[in-house]
């Protein structure tokens, strides 16, 4: 796909007047010229190479000037860009507190005529670049095929002097869309799922097999169950075999958990998390000493935080610099009353239970009120929080969710509540959900910087993405939002087409202003294929709902029908060339038996 850039055309005016500037302002070019050139170290860690090489790239796009990349073992210049810990860099005399910014803080500096960028050198260096081109000089990454890098006769930087650390060890927006490395690195996020490679400075990575729902795996049913069926669950006085759980109490099961977790460790030694949690279903074990240890804790994650923090106790003595992660989750979730995860245990907590289209905090759904108070009771026990969030329709990846305004909100409250880390599951095994590359964005934007502007963000990716349609899909999206606001209606991660979010009136007229957004990016036809693209969210909730509609007696006389009538033939003509391969998490989609099914249902015949 062709790259699109949005170029904004600006000619920085210095105060007293053309040509003269005061001295402490950097003038990094100016009429394709430029005294600048980046400085780094021989031995530069591979992501601060990148970054030169990425600065370089950027402000030649931004300038028509390529400046040239050097090694700290030329004399110092009278103007530098100087990248990372190197000998320039201490012959400023400049003091950088290169610990105190870990692996992903930074400083941007400008010293005299110099700008320094220092930070970590496995990703902190990198970052500081796409701080100074993003935070400073105004480039946007929106999408990996759309950027907007601002174009200049005359490049000024005004006096900077910033310190940027993230408060979040883990950010991962979980998206499909999102996995491109360059895209990761330049929102600067560092996604387990990301397409992130040395060049980018790696990313938090998970051990092979070891993400979630691990007990199958350490303690795998086939090979164990005949001989110890004792290694598993207790339900209603019986042994359970298949996918179930382990009974986490029996010394055998915490042995051979942490011989697999400590073998899987020797083998990954680039992973940093091994996850040692339960799997994807309820049947925890009723046995009497888990259940002792239960209601001793008032918490049935009593028994698999005993097997967690064992193996995490042995794990530490030969990986002291690895962690062991669980899953607070469904029957899981509430915290103990006395019992601590070890130092070196994640808990990621899930709300999977909860309402989407209002912020967790001021919901006041029974099951946002539940999980806030878990929430507030693991921040006070637990030394490493990290989120595990839901941002998507997993039952109906195409079907609108009203939910990009509460994603800040939830960001923030994570944040309050001592998270260090947050994963925002989206539609994660097919590109183009429901407006992803939209929730992409404003998800990086926020687990970077929580304070980012929801509004800003919005509409700069709007704005870049949708070109002449961005203000008619803002009301769009206001129009959905407003609905859910305004009638509190509770949206969950499995809502159907029939949910009270979306009335037959809403998506009509969503349907009218997808129809003016065609035609205003008619002229240009990459912009045109986005709209019809995410046109198709509303498409397929209304031949969805037609098609429940179409059976009964009223049909014909029903609008959505006759909606779905006049949409059948742009939609399945757009989904078969979009490249969508699911409409839910579980299944592939097949489009010709999709489309056949579907224009049954609505009794149209197919040529």
């Amino acid at each position: 796909m062709k790259r699109t850039q949005v170029v904004v055309v600006a000619a920085a005016v210095c105060l007293l007047g053309a040509g003269i500037c005061r001295a402490e302002e950097l003038v990094l070019a100016d009429q394709g010229q430029s005294a600048y050139r980046i400085v780094l170290a021989d031995d530069a860690s591979p992501s601060t190479r990148y970054g030169a090489e990425e600065l370089q790239r950027f402000l030649q796009e931004m300038t028509g000037v390529r400046l040239p990349i050097v090694s700290d073992r030329e004399p110092l210049g009278q103007r530098e860009i100087i990248l990372g810990e190197n000998a320039h860099l201490r012959s400023l005399g400049t003091q950088v507190d290169l610990k105190q910014l870990g692996h992903e803080g930074y400083v941007i500096r400008t010293v005299g005529q110099h700008l320094v960028i220092a930070g970590g050198a496995l990703r902190g260096n990198l970052y500081g670049v796409y701080g100074l081109l993003e935070d400073h000089l105004g480039c946007r990454w929106f999408a990996p095929d759309v950027s907007r890098i601002p174009q200049h006769r005359r490049l000024v930087l005004k006096p900077v002097n910033e310190k940027k650390i993230p408060v979040l060890e883990y950010r991962e927006p979980f998206t499909f869309d999102c996995f491109d490395g360059d895209w990761c690195a330049r929102n600067r996020v560092n996604s387990s799922s990301g397409r992130l490679e040395r060049r980018h400075g790696g990313k938090i990575m998970f051990g092979p097999g070891f993400f979630c729902h691990t007990f199958a795996t350490l303690v795998p049913p086939a090979k164990y169950f005949r001989d110890h069926p004792e290694y598993f669950s207790l339900v209603k006085g019986k042994r359970q075999d298949g996918y179930a759980q382990l009974c986490c109490t029996n010394e055998d099961v915490i042995r051979l958990c942490t011989d697999g977790i400590l073998k899987a460790m020797r083998a990954h030694p680039e992973a940093f998390v091994f996850s040692v949690s339960q799997n994807d279903t309820d049947k925890h074990c009723e046995c009497d000493k888990c259940q002792a240890l239960a209601r001793q804790e008032d918490s049935q994650m009593a028994p698999v935080l005993h097997l967690v923090n064992r193996v995490a106790e042995a794990a530490e003595k030969e990986f002291p610099d690895k962690a062991v992660e669980t899953l607070a989750y469904q029957w899981t979730r509430r915290p103990p009353k006395n019992m601590r995860p070890r130092p070196n245990v994640i808990i990621r907590l899930c709300s999977i239970e909860c309402c989407f289209s209002h912020p967790l905090a001021s919901c006041d759904s029974p099951a946002n009120r539940a999980f806030c108070r878990d929430l507030e009771g693991w921040a006070k026990v637990c030394n490493r929080l990290w989120i595990w969030d839901y941002v998507t329709d997993f039952s109906h990846y195409l079907l609108p969710f009203p939910n990009q305004r509460v994603r800040n909100d939830n960001i923030r409250l994570f944040i309050r509540h001592n998270a260090k880390g947050i994963f925002e599951q989206d539609t994660y095994n097919t590109p183009n959900g429901e407006l992803s590359a939209l929730g992409g964005y404003m998800t990086a934007k926020f687990l970077w910087n929580p304070d980012y502007d929801e509004d800003t963000a919005m509409n700069e990716f709007l704005e870049a993405y949708y070109g002449p349609a961005a203000r008619t899909i803002r009301r769009y999206i206001d129009l959905i939002h407003d609905h859910v606001e305004k009638k509190n209606i509770h949206v969950v991660i499995w809502a159907p087409p029939s949910s009270p979010h979306l009335t037959e009136e809403l998506l009509s007229q969503a349907d009218a202003l997808w129809e003016e957004a065609e035609k205003l990016a008619a002229e240009d036809p990459a912009v045109l294929r986005r709209v019809r693209i995410g046109r198709m969210s509303v498409d397929y909730a209304i031949v969805e709902r037609a098609r429940t509609a179409a059976g009964k007696r009223e049909a014909k006389a029903s609008p959505i029908v006759a909606m779905a009538v006049r949409r059948f033939k742009p939609y399945v003509d757009t989904l078969g060339s979009s490249g969508v391969t699911r409409l839910h998490e579980w299944s592939t989609l097949n489009v010709s038996d999709y489309r056949a099914k579907l224009a049954a249902a609505l009794g149209l015949e197919l040529r």
